[in-house]
């Protein structure tokens, strides 16, 4: 019972999580509040997730601040376009029947983009958050990051329908609580993708630096043993010829 209650215990790890993921929930709400600063708050939320998911704890409410600050502009941008094309798309099929017997073809296109739109979007703001690249060349980046990871992308688009869905239903419990919960789980998938172009991201610099020295040590060890084999190598070949 005193491990479960001790600083390193169960207790102390998940609720230290949960009390993180609330704050984090309340700080993206007050900061989206004017719609047009919620790009930038949803990437700030997603930088905390994903250093938090990777063990680099810090000070979540200075953490967020200092990112919400240097993302504002690129992070408002994408924001924009995305909140422009997705009025787009929703005026278009809700007028779909405005174009007659063409509306067949439109409609399922409309969905199509729509689908498309919700991919990148799974990436685009983690991806401000975590790499530093102009507006265009993050668009671009998450598109093919999002056709290429499909199956997170599908799944961490089902996984906002239901916490979107479970908001509407439980409201004022879930809105203070669903953003930081669907921020911490999709990021456990979006820091898995972003690894595999970004390896180093995250690492402990204490630890990288045991591993760089665990490295050398072996390197040397080979070495060493390398050239014992050449000694005893060049030993063997006088004898050899003595012999003769």
């Amino acid at each position: 019972m005193r491990d479960f209650f001790g600083l390193d215990g169960p207790f102390n790890k998940y609720g230290g999580l949960v009390a993180d993921t609330v704050i984090l929930s309340l700080m993206w709400l007050l900061f989206s509040l004017p719609i047009l600063t919620m790009g930038a708050a949803t990437t700030a939320m997603y930088y905390v997730a994903t250093r938090r998911i990777a063990n680099r704890e810090g000070y979540i409410t200075g953490d967020f601040w200092q990112s919400f600050k240097d993302n504002f502009k690129r992070a408002t941008a994408l924001w924009l376009i995305v909140l422009v094309m997705g009025l787009l798309l929703a005026f278009n099929i809700l007028n779909v029947s405005e174009v007659g017997d063409l509306g067949s073809i439109v409609l399922p296109a409309q969905i199509v983009f729509v689908v498309i739109l919700s991919f990148i979007c799974v990436f685009l703001f983690p991806v401000t958050a975590r790499f530093d690249m102009g507006v265009w060349q993050t668009i671009r980046t998450c598109f093919f990051m999002s056709i290429r990871h499909f199956i997170t992308s599908a799944t961490c688009v089902i996984l906002f329908l239901l916490f979107l869905f479970g908001t509407l239903f439980y409201f004022q419990v879930a809105l203070f609580v669903a953003p930081g919960v669907y921020a911490m789980l999709s990021s456990y998938m979006l820091m898995r993708v972003f690894k595999k172009y970004r390896p180093e991201m995250d690492k402990d610099p204490v630890l990288e630096l045991q591993e760089i020295e665990t490295r050398r040590a072996e390197e040397r060890r080979w070495q060493d043993i390398g050239t014992i084999k050449e000694n005893e190598e060049d030993k063997e070949i006088p004898n050899e010829t003595s012999q003769n």
